[in-house]
């Protein structure tokens, strides 16, 4: 962890070097210079801090960080066995490739861990919001916008929640903050080089969050007419822009082909085109089965509902009465687009972000709403946010404006490390830190392992249990019995481990008992068990 804060620290401090002298930064008044070191200080603290004690494992975590070990040492997908694959089996259901695999080189000279595994996704969080900075900088934008806009995006629960866990589809707030700070560079410089950078990050946006397909195909179209009709590009760049969108995406095109065509697995150019169990696609769409224009209506009301709510019913994706933008800012987002949208003449980066909006209606209109699903939102809807408070004519007003993103900020970190901690830290789909320590004297110890976990869920137990002691794949292939199929595949038992809700009625003379705490032990005193361990949620037994 240490060499993490150093990590970051030595980067916030290159940063501020760097901007130093430029004349963008050079000449704006003091207040602003500090305003923006402490504003972007607290945005890197709120991301670092007890980033890896916090919140326990999430199921989908220990998935990908199960997949970024096999990546890193063997190129290929943990369940399939498959070499470089460009969708991973997971579940049976799938999961995106990209944050794995970026996460891969770290896993590899560091280890697989939740300080390493997490580190990454806390890595991309602070670099995009630097690159915006250096952006708005470079635009010349006041001192007022730049600093409401840094903040909505800085401050944002939304935001901030994604930075922090490594479930693989939280890379896209980061990936579309560096989208938006490379069409910022490229209206600003002129440079066809932020053209096609753009499309780059966009593209692999396609890798790091399938249910954003629609979002991003609808953004790319919108992005190109804008950027045609405005003379931004000509034929040349156009063209450039669809070759590189095109060499980054067929392979995508063809695992569409395999699972909804075919369903037959490819292998092209030493790619494996991953035939999954199933897709979630059908589950995820409100269309389709007899459901028409109602659903969708019905589905526009609830993504309206939920964001004024906050709370989807998973707390890894927003607390209640926060969610991802606060009610506050969902208001202001509104407000600022409809006054970006009035004005005239409306600049190019403004019509870019309009069209980035827009392009989330799909994904409201036709996908089951929770917070994930909207992560494209965040972005665009914070700019309006803070395009909102820059508006206000008053100096005092805007300074309010920061005061309340500020206060929601706090009340927000007060709620996630005070009143909602024990449920990020052990919740229904959240393993307290502390089972780790136990697996692991568990490991030591050579017996059979019997883990209880006192709920429904213990179907998806064995990617924590993997995680904290990774098996080889050919190995787990061998040992592991398979329970179910669909989008969801548990394994109860494998290797050494049996895995349940409750502990069984009869168990061996010699074995490790760990138990979650509210499981019967009832079994377990029969058998002559006794406690050589007692954690907040989980009890450490043997005989």
């Amino acid at each position: 962890m240490l060499v993490v804060t150093l990590t970051l620290a030595a980067l916030y401090v290159a940063f501020l070097v760097v901007i130093a002298g430029r004349p963008a930064l050079a000449k704006r008044p003091r207040w602003f210079k500090v305003t923006l070191a402490l504003l972007l200080l607290v945005a890197i603290i709120a991301r670092l801090y007890r980033y890896n004690a916090a919140m326990g494992i999430d199921y989908d975590e220990a998935m990908g960080g199960l997949n970024a070990w096999s990546l890193a040492k063997w190129g290929i997908d943990y369940f399939t066995l498959a070499s470089h694959p460009v969708y991973l089996y997971a579940w049976g259901s799938g999961m995106n490739l990209l944050y794995p695999l970026l996460a891969s080189p770290f896993v590899k000279f560091f280890g697989l861990s939740i300080t390493v595994y997490r580190f990454p996704m806390v890595l991309l969080g602070v670099l995009s919001l630097l690159y915006l900075t250096a952006a708005m900088l470079k635009a010349r934008w006041s001192n007022w916008r730049l600093v409401l806009v840094l903040a909505a995006l800085a401050l944002s629960p939304g935001m901030l929640n994604t930075s922090r866990w490594a479930v693989e589809s939280n890379l896209f707030p980061a990936l579309l903050t560096m989208v938006m700070a490379t069409l910022l560079w490229w209206v600003t410089t002129k440079r066809a080089r932020y053209f096609y950078l753009a499309n780059l990050l966009l593209v692999l946006g396609a890798y790091t969050y399938a249910n954003n397909w629609l979002f991003l195909a609808t953004f790319i179209l919108g992005f190109w007419l804008i950027a045609w009709r405005r003379h931004l590009i000509g034929v040349r760049q156009l063209g450039v822009g669809c070759l590189i969108d095109l060499a980054f995406a067929w392979p995508l095109a063809l695992f569409l082909w395999v699972n909804y065509v075919s369903h037959r697995q490819l292998y092209v150019l030493r790619l494996t085109i991953t035939r999954l169990a199933a897709s979630r696609g059908a589950s995820q769409l409100v269309v389709g089965h007899g459901q028409g224009l109602g659903a969708v209506i019905k589905n526009l009301g609830q993504t309206v509902a939920l964001l004024f709510t906050g709370y989807d019913g998973y707390l890894k994706n927003g607390l209640p009465g926060f969610g991802i933008l606060t009610p506050v800012m969902v208001v202001l987002a509104i407000v600022g687009a409809l006054l970006v949208f009035k004005a005239k003449p409306r600049t190019d980066f403004d019509a870019l972000m309009l069209m980035i909006l827009g392009a989330n209606l799909p994904t409201v209109l036709l996908i089951s709403p929770n917070h994930t699903h909207l992560n494209a939102l965040t972005v665009p809807a914070l700019y309006f946010a803070g395009m909102a408070l820059a508006k206000l004519s008053r100096v005092n007003w805007r300074v309010a404006g920061l005061v309340v993103i500020v206060v929601l900020f706090g009340t927000y970190a007060y709620t996630y490390l005070g009143p909602a901690h024990t449920a990020l830290a052990a919740g229904q789909n959240e393993t307290p830190l502390e089972l780790q320590t136990m697996l692991t004297k568990a490991d030591d110890n050579g017996a059979p392992i019997y883990l209880a976990t006192n709920h429904q869920q213990a179907g998806g137990m064995y990617t924590v249990a993997l995680f904290n002691h990774p098996v080889k794949p050919a190995n787990f292939k061998q040992e592991a019995v398979k329970s179910g199929g669909g989008e969801f595949i548990h394994y109860y038992r494998y290797g050494r481990y049996h895995i349940s809700a409750q502990l069984p009625k009869s168990l061996p003379t010699h074995a490790v008992l760990i138990v979650r705490r509210g499981a019967s032990l009832q079994s377990a005193k029969q058998a002559g068990y006794h406690l050589v361990k007692a954690g907040c949620y989980y009890q450490y037994l043997e005989r």
